[in-house]
């Protein structure tokens, strides 16, 4: 009669040892969740960050569309560097776009730091910018041919 109460035992003392893995499998569920809606809110977080620095750069390009425009009533040396000006800054929104792109697609870890040189390219088309629409704004006012014939 020993043996089987000492079977018995035995038995008790296996039953809990099997539930203590229970709340584990929970743990790892729990985290996977986690993770997947961390995943998810970073997503949306980078989808809503491009949404947003696109409708920046369809903003300039419309900006230099304007000054485009403005320049094309003078003439002459002033006119090719005023259109050289602002192809420059064409140039360093396309490559905000492009650097929007990889970003889009960076890893978790190297998002920040793309993030940080799409917004720092930014605030340097910003200033790029605004210092030809100065020089414009500066410059003497000379009629185009078509403007001195009327």
């Amino acid at each position: 009669m020993k043996i089987p109460l000492s079977m018995m035992f035995g038995l008790f003392l296996l039953i809990p040892a099997g539930s203590w893995h229970e709340p584990s499998r929970l743990e790892a569920s729990s985290q996977e969740q986690s993770t997947k809606a961390n995943t998810e809110s970073q997503q949306r977080e980078r989808e809503e960050y491009a949404k947003s620095i696109q409708a920046k750069l369809d903003e300039y390009d419309k900006k230099l569309d304007g000054l485009d425009a403005q320049v094309s009533t003078m003439n002459g040396a002033e006119k090719d560097d005023f259109r050289k000006m602002i192809q420059q800054v064409r140039d360093q929104r396309k490559g905000i776009a492009t650097q929007l792109d990889s970003a889009k697609n960076a890893s978790p870890g190297a998002w920040g730091v793309m993030k940080s040189d799409v917004d720092s390219g930014l605030k340097k088309l910003e200033r790029s910018y605004q210092d030809v629409s100065k020089k414009y704004e500066l410059a003497p006012v000379t009629p185009s041919k078509n403007q001195k014939k009327q």
